[in-house]
């Protein structure tokens, strides 16, 4: 009779490699989608930057001179607020495409993780600066410590994907403010300027 404790233990060894293979390659799809999110994020904040150039441009002109010199600052004020949520959405968005740090540096609070070599590349460029040193590594390792590699960069894929879907959603909530800003200039201005000339 097979002993029960053993059908619940957790495979090991090769066994274990096509499930680490799927989660990373799974979220290495996940953080190439959350990149392009953040492309599009960056897209809309150029089209924003484009139309708040324009109205303040209109502004700075004189092309509303006819009004209140109060009216014309607080509408440069509210450009200028759309301008910079606008610049640190983009700032927060630019930060999802590549991440500024390498991944060690940036998730310091982990503390102190083993190697992953094979499946990290910079960590194992920044390790072998010979073929033979890289040759002689992947020979001397044995199954659990690529196991262990594997973990190890899987670990960190998930951190790094949740590091980034946080600033994207950041990045979003400052350009809908942006977004928001720009639209009630530009409504106040649009009416305004009728209304002047009836």
């Amino acid at each position: 009779m097979s002993d029960p404790a053993k059908s619940v233990r957790p495979k090991t060894g090769p066994v274990q490699l096509p499930l680490l293979q799927w989660h990373i390659d799974r979220y290495d799809r996940l953080r190439a989608s959350t990149a392009s999110r953040a492309s599009v994020v960056l897209s809309a904040g150029a089209i924003l930057s484009a139309g708040n150039a324009v109205v303040l441009s209109q502004v700075l002109g004189g092309g509303f001179d006819r009004f209140h010199r109060w009216w014309v600052v607080a509408c440069a004020i509210a450009i200028m607020v759309s301008a910079t949520l606008v610049v640190i959405s983009i700032i927060l968005a630019a930060g999802v495409l590549v991440t500024p740090r390498p991944s060690r540096t940036m998730f310091q609070d982990l503390g102190s993780l083993p190697p992953s070599l094979l499946f990290n590349g910079p960590e194992t460029v920044q390790r072998f600066g010979s073929f033979d040193a890289f040759r002689a590594a992947v020979v001397g390792q044995s199954d659990a410590d690529v196991v262990n590699a594997a973990q190890v960069e899987l670990f960190i894929c998930i951190r790094q994907h949740r590091h980034r879907y946080v600033r994207l959603r950041v990045a979003v909530r400052f350009l809908r403010y942006a977004a928001v800003a720009f639209l009630l200039v530009l409504t106040i201005g649009v009416a305004t300027n009728i209304i002047g000339r009836l």
